[in-house]
Formats: structure tokens, C-alpha cells, sequence
């Protein structure tokens, strides 16, 4: 054999098995992946293409996560979800005092004189005082409906207020709602104001009384002075029958709602919180109203 010829082929054998014997010995029975060994080309490519793929597949997931989970606004809200109406409340430890002494003079005074009250007077007795003080706030409502543009309103609380007057016996029977069906017409001074854009202030829990704002504060004036009571003369009436009538009407009235405080305090974690988020979110609705209809 020539001399050339051999070193050529020892050269093509020592420097280059893997041509010589790739097609004389068959591979293992593996998957074509790992048949051969990737060059270093090939893996490259492989490796841009895989993060190439990752990199969208996390930009879809990016997306479908912002579409799934509203936007965050300024307000510490979502978009698409209705902000919770909120009140500034600056006035806390003097507030929470007086919610304190809400709560102890309705367990030891309000409660159990109201359940003694109603084990004394029928129930269809109390229906009867209550018909007739909120005959007596029929003006007030009358007015305030005015105010608010709601004129249909305000004729329906005139004509039952007069109604009721004479065929109800000075109101002791709501006769408008199954005669005429006329039904009330709840209006007051605090959301007349609130329905031309006047807002809350600062939260307020007065005594007696309870949850309130400053705007509502002045609205419970304003219904005061729409009150026929409030302009009979000293002379018909002393200070002790006024608070007297004051002190029935709220015994009267809680009397029909004995156990609902309970509940509610039992049901909330901080029953302050609770009962202002519930004020400002009741008085919201007041004031909507007030502006559909």
C-alpha cells in the first residue's frame, strides 16, 4: 500500500472516529434527541428558543393576571370595584366616649325600661303612638321633599298628613295607606342637604341620639324647627311634658326593635367602626335617593 495512502488513513482514524464509525455501529434504541450530540450551534439555537418561548409564555400569564385582577387606583381601590364611603372621623376618643355611654344607658336604662313598657301596653296600642307621632313629622317630610324637587312626593305626604288628620283621628290610624294607598315618604333636613352636594364633615355620635355628622347634626335642627310641637307655647306645654313626650316617643319607637342592637353588636368585630361604616353607608343611600327621584 502506498506510504502516503496509510498515513492519511491513520490521521482520518486517530483525529476523526466518530466518521469512521458512525455508519459500521448502529446507536442504542434512545429517543432521536439522544441519539447524537447537539453541536454547539444546535444548543444554542435550542436555548434562544426556549427563552424566546418563556418570555411569552410570562408575558401571557403578565397579561391574562392584569385582565383577571383590576387595576389599583390612587384611593387604594380597584377599578371596577365602588370605593366604600368614608367619613373623617378626627374627633375619635371623644366620640368613642359617647358611644360608650350610648351603649351602657341603652343596657341600664333604655332596655329594660322599654321591656316593661311593652309587657304593660299592647302591641296595638303602641301602633296607635306611633301613628301619631309620625303624623306629626308628616310637615317636616312634606317640606323636605319639596326641597329636594320631589313634588310628587311631597303631595303624597300633604294629602296623608290631612287625611289622617281628620279620618284617622289626628293620626292615630295610618287610614291614608289602606284607603288611598299612600305610603310615607321619608325626606329629612340632613339629606336635603346632602342631596345639592353638601358633604358630612366630621362623624359625630351625639347622646341619646347616636351615630350623626356634622351636616346631619344641622339637618336634625332644621327638622326640629319643620316640628308643629316645637312652636307650641311654654304655656301649653313645660319643659319636663316636652321631654316627656320626647323620652315616650323613643321608648315607643324602640319598643319595636328590642334585640336588634344585640345582634348587631354580637355581629361586628369593632361595633364602633361598624356602626359608623353603617351610618355613612345608610345616609349614602338616603342621599341617592334623594337625587333619582
Amino acid at each position: 500500500m502506498n506510504p502516503i495512502y496509510n498515513l492519511i488513513l491513520t490521521s482520518i482514524l486517530v483525529f476523526c472516529p466518530g466518521f469512521v464509525w458512525a455508519d459500521s455501529v448502529q446507536s442504542p434504541d434512545l429517543p432521536p434527541a439522544l441519539e447524537r450530540p447537539a453541536t454547539p450551534q444546535a444548543l444554542s439555537d435550542t436555548n434562544a428558543d426556549a427563552m424566546i418561548a418563556l418570555t411569552q409564555n410570562n408575558q401571557a400569564e403578565v397579561k391574562e393576571t392584569k385582565e383577571a385582577v383590576p387595576a389599583e387606583n390612587n384611593n387604594g381601590t380597584y377599578e371596577g370595584e365602588e370605593e366604600s364611603p368614608r367619613i373623617a372621623d378626627p374627633l375619635a376618643p371623644i366620640n368613642k366616649l359617647m358611644f360608650y355611654f350610648n351603649d351602657k344607658l341603652y343596657f341600664w336604662a333604655l332596655k329594660p325600661v322599654t321591656q316593661v313598657y311593652s309587657h304593660v301596653i299592647p302591641e296595638d296600642f303602641r301602633v296607635v303612638f306611633s301613628n301619631a307621632y309620625d303624623n306629626l313629622k308628616a310637615p317636616g317630610r312634606m317640606l323636605n321633599n319639596l326641597l329636594q324637587l320631589r313634588f310628587k312626593s311631597a303631595g303624597n305626604e300633604l294629602l296623608r298628613f290631612v287625611f289622617n288628620s281628620f279620618a284617622g283621628v289626628g293620626g292615630l290610624g295610618d287610614v291614608a295607606k289602606d284607603a288611598l294607598g299612600l305610603r310615607k315618604q321619608e325626606a329629612d333636613f340632613g339629606q336635603t342637604l346632602g342631596r345639592y352636594g353638601i358633604g358630612h364633615g366630621v362623624y359625630i355620635v351625639l347622646p341619646v341620639l347616636g351615630p350623626s355628622s356634622l351636616r346631619d347634626t344641622v339637618g336634625v335642627a332644621g327638622d326640629r324647627l319643620m316640628y308643629p310641637l316645637t312652636y307650641i307655647s311654654e304655656s301649653d306645654l313645660t319643659f319636663g311634658e316636652t321631654a316627656g313626650i320626647a323620652a315616650h316617643e323613643k321608648v315607643n319607637d324602640t319598643s319595636f326593635k328590642i334585640g336588634d342592637y344585640e345582634s348587631f353588636k354580637e355581629s361586628a368585630i369593632d361595633p364602633y367602626i361598624s356602626m359608623r361604616d353603617a351610618f355613612v353607608q345608610h345616609r349614602k343611600k338616603k342621599v341617592d335617593e334623594a337625587k333619582t327621584k
